[in-house]
């Protein structure tokens, strides 16, 4: 609670309610709280814990088929195999900022410096969009049952505007080919004789903007 920083007048969006427990703390200090639980089981048990918490709506399906709403903050203990899609996310959506507990490892993807072995897609679009601070580490003995992995939460605050779709799939793209220089994949000379994941993600969305460029205007 104490790396959360809501007031009383934030709307609150959580993916994961598990059994409501972090949700009543939040309800107790945001305006209101929106929560995911796709789990039959762990949702029923959520609205039972939940019941007396009217400023509490709770949704029983898919995340990630959810209807828009305007929301301040996000909450989430992200599922590990959707890791990369949650980011992806986060990225397209306006919200001021975010506490998640995610794996470890993927977090130091989040984090990887341009030119190391962990720098990808989602590191350039986490730092893109976000300033990124690490938290704490949280251990295996922390969940019942223990997992195999370790997780660490993070926050992040928001630093730019979202980034579309089209960009996240141009970067896809520049990263299929990230062993390539950029100058021979792009045919530009100003970024040198770098590799693409050599390159920063200030750099990288610029490029994304200058092939969508090309595209229109082709």
């Amino acid at each position: 609670m104490d790396s959360c920083r809501i007031s009383k007048s934030d709307v609150v969006l959580e993916l994961g309610t598990g059994f409501g427990y972090l949700t009543k703390e939040i309800s107790s200090i945001a305006k209101s709280v929106y929560s995911y639980e796709i789990d039959k089981e762990l949702y029923s048990k959520a609205r039972t814990y939940l019941a007396d918490n009217s400023n509490v709506k709770l949704f029983n399906q898919d995340f990630f088929v959810q209807g828009h709403f305007e929301f301040d903050y996000f909450l989430s203990t992200i599922p590990y195999s959707r890791s990369k899609d949650v980011v992806k996310w986060m990225a397209s959506h306006e919200f001021r900022e975010a506490v998640v507990m995610v794996q470890k490892e993927f977090s130091e993807k989040i984090l990887a410096s341009p030119g190391s072995t962990n720098y990808s897609v989602v590191s350039v679009i986490s730092q893109y969009c976000f300033e990124i601070d690490s938290l704490f580490d949280v251990e295996k003995s922390s969940f019942l049952p223990p997992p195999k992995i370790e997780s660490r939460v993070i926050r992040m605050k928001r630093k730019k505007s979202k980034i579309t779709k089209d960009v996240m799939a141009w970067l896809e793209y520049l990263f299929s080919n990230r062993n390539k220089k950029s100058e021979s994949l792009l045919h530009l000379k100003d970024y040198g004789d770098k590799k693409i994941d050599q390159l920063d993600a200030e750099t990288l969305i610029k490029i994304t903007n200058e092939l969508q460029y090309r595209k229109k205007t082709a």
